[in-house]
């Protein structure tokens, strides 16, 4: 199962991740609906990747970087590669 994560908004994503683990996640598919990685409704930066952490997953993952209106192209990449 590829799984992705701004489309899991309803549910607990983070129980969720756990619950499947990494027998049954074969990729993540990593985005923020427009926003730059990190900073946006999925909170990336702790919750999500402790979850991923907590089942051992080392596996693909996807990371579809958004470029936020108003923002450059080049700067919101790099943003979203660091991240």
């Amino acid at each position: 199962m590829t799984w992705p994560t701004p489309n899991r908004w309803a549910t607990d994503i983070y129980k969720e991740i756990r619950w499947l683990g990494k027998q049954h996640i074969c990729e993540f598919h990593m985005k923020e609906k427009r926003l730059a990685s990190g900073p946006g409704r999925c909170r990336f930066s702790k919750k999500v990747r402790e979850a991923i952490d907590d089942i051992g997953y080392e596996g693909w993952m996807q990371i579809e970087g958004a470029v936020p209106q108003g923002k450059p192209m080049f700067e919101s990449y790099q943003q979203n590669c660091a991240f």
